[in-house]
């Protein structure tokens, strides 16, 4: 078993899952700082705003509505960001299987033995950031764009991570993959 070592901004488990598996964290890959910030900023912005803007049409209109609008204006706002401020990208692998979850919510669960290739490449900005669907089977994980690993599998999906860790989760997709090219 290989553990990386990753210092973890955010969450991420090495140890006993139930059943005796252990499982490798490869890297945890929070948002840049200023992108973090950037969209935090924005979501709490666009939530003052919508609070305003909902309360004012309650005072001029006299109708609730308005203030239950100005309410869940506020708690969505606040709510994104506070998923923005975490959002975050974890690998993590045993002897069977990779995960890549975007953290907390979407992840994509394969096994080694389905893995056909895994190949460096370069991930943009025209990306995006967070999960997205680049075509038909094709998907791409990423918190910040950089060098990542293309992994293409037997049922011809590709899934796509950005990490800075890039040439050791291939060297490990090597060793675990029976049948890579």
């Amino acid at each position: 078993m290989v553990v990386f070592p990753v210092p973890f901004h955010c969450a991420g488990v090495v140890g006993d899952r139930g059943g005796g598996a252990v499982h490798e964290v490869h890297e945890s890959i929070p948002l840049s700082p200023l992108l973090r910030r950037s969209t935090a900023a924005l979501c709490v912005v666009l939530g003052i705003v919508m609070v305003i803007v909902c309360g004012f049409a309650a005072i001029v209109e006299r109708d609730p509505a308005g203030y239950v609008g100005a309410v869940l204006s506020a708690i969505l706002s606040f709510g994104l960001a506070a998923y923005m401020w975490k959002v975050c990208v974890i690998i993590t692998t045993d002897a069977e299987r990779v995960t890549i979850a975007l953290s907390p919510g979407l992840r994509q669960v394969f096994r080694w033995d389905e893995v056909v290739s895994a190949t460096p490449v370069h991930i943009g900005m025209g990306s995006g950031i967070g999960y997205r669907m680049t075509g038909p089977g094709m998907r791409a994980i990423l918190a910040s764009p950089g060098d990542g690993v293309r992994f293409r599998l037997h049922d011809g999906r590709e899934i796509s991570v950005a990490t800075d860790r890039r040439d050791e989760l291939i060297e490990l997709a090597r060793r675990r993959a029976p049948d890579l090219q």
